[in-house]
């Protein structure tokens, strides 16, 4: 063989070689690949039924409509329920108002099962959810109002009202005279004594007093609080387009009085786990200007923003009231002069 044959050979060799080198199988490159995933995938898992998959795993929900639901957290050991569940724009996601904490569906199954991302969008997509949200909550699930409840607070607010004495009436009056508010009769609020705690309490009717599904209970002489039925929002209606929601029903009292305007119509969501419920509510109001002074700790800053989103899509004018934030206080109550929540009830014995 010559020379020019031999070299050729070898050339060939080398070339085939280097080719078989190239075209080997990477096992670490066969491992990226299955670890790869589509955005298809990624979106799909994103639209599985969040508050079905919640229920599935044993936690049933404190209420449930066909696009919201408020659970017990299944990530942390809480007593109220902040924790909710909500559809939108095709997508679900849940908040932990106890935390601060929130994400979609994905995110949820990561935390819940100590998942990578890939690892929670393979178990979603494997999974037999629905995505979409279904015209009716599921058969074990509980409606937003409880009826035995709403059924229980009236009778009790009717009898109340037709039993009260004008000493009873008085003890009202001084109560929010105490806390440095107004009161106002068409809040229909009454006494009401547990035997249980062996306390006394003025009991507010909530959302009004047209249209009760639960009494807010404030102990009279004291600072325990306890709710009747369901614990719902709380609206003062007044001829005016504008709107002040706070958390509690003090702060919203109070706020008339610190913006010097006792024309608003008065919101409050009692407790940030209620602040979805502002997006039902503000539809039927559609008013021209909301202003929002929520509290001044973190659950209440993220519940405001949360606010301000809902209020952003029917307001003309979204305002946010920050005079408790720039003078270092929890909510708009604790900026009346303390001298005006010192008065005892006492005196009306």
């Amino acid at each position: 063989m010559g020379n020019k044959e031999r070299r050729s050979g070898g050339l060939l060799e080398k070339i085939n070689r280097l080719w078989q080198i190239m075209t080997r199988p990477n096992p670490r490159q066969h491992r990226r690949a299955k670890e790869r995933i589509s955005d298809r995938e990624i979106e799909e898992a994103r639209r599985v039924n969040l508050a079905h998959l919640i229920e599935s795993l044993g936690h049933k929900p404190r209420w449930f409509s066909a696009e919201k639901a408020m659970f017990s957290s299944p990530l942390r050991e809480e007593k109220t329920p902040s924790f909710t569940v909500s559809y939108f724009k095709g997508r679900w996601g849940w908040k932990d108002w106890g935390t601060g904490d929130s994400g979609d569906t994905i995110s949820f199954v990561q935390a819940y099962y100590g998942l990578s991302f890939i690892e929670a969008v393979r178990k979603l997509n494997g999974g037999t959810y629905s995505s979409i949200p279904s015209s009716a909550p599921p058969p074990s699930a509980r409606s937003e109002y409880d009826e035995d409840k709403i059924k229980f607070v009236r009778k009790l607010h009717s009898d109340r009202t037709s039993l009260m004495s004008e000493k009873e009436r008085l003890i009202i009056r001084l109560y929010f005279e105490d806390k440095g508010v107004a009161f106002y009769p068409e809040m229909a609020v009454v006494t009401y004594h547990s035997f249980r705690d062996k306390k006394s309490f003025v009991a507010i009717p909530m959302p009004h007093a047209r249209c009760i599904k639960g009494l807010e209970c404030r102990e009279i002489g004291g600072t325990d609080r306890k709710t009747l039925g369901n614990k719902t929002l709380w609206f003062l209606s007044r001829k005016s387009s504008k709107v002040l929601v706070t958390e509690s029903i003090l702060d919203a009292l109070a706020g008339e009085i610190v913006l010097s305007d006792n024309s608003l119509s008065l919101l409050s969501i009692n407790g940030v786990g209620n602040v979805g419920k502002l997006d039902g509510v503000l539809a039927k109001l559609r008013p021209k200007e909301v202003l929002l002074a929520l509290d001044n700790d973190h659950p209440g800053r993220e519940a405001q923003k949360t606010a301000v989103r809902i209020a952003s899509r029917y307001a003309d004018r979204v305002i946010e009231i920050d005079h408790h934030v720039r003078a270092g206080a929890k909510d708009l109550h604790k900026l009346l002069p303390p001298a005006r929540q010192a008065t005892p009830v006492a005196r009306a014995e």
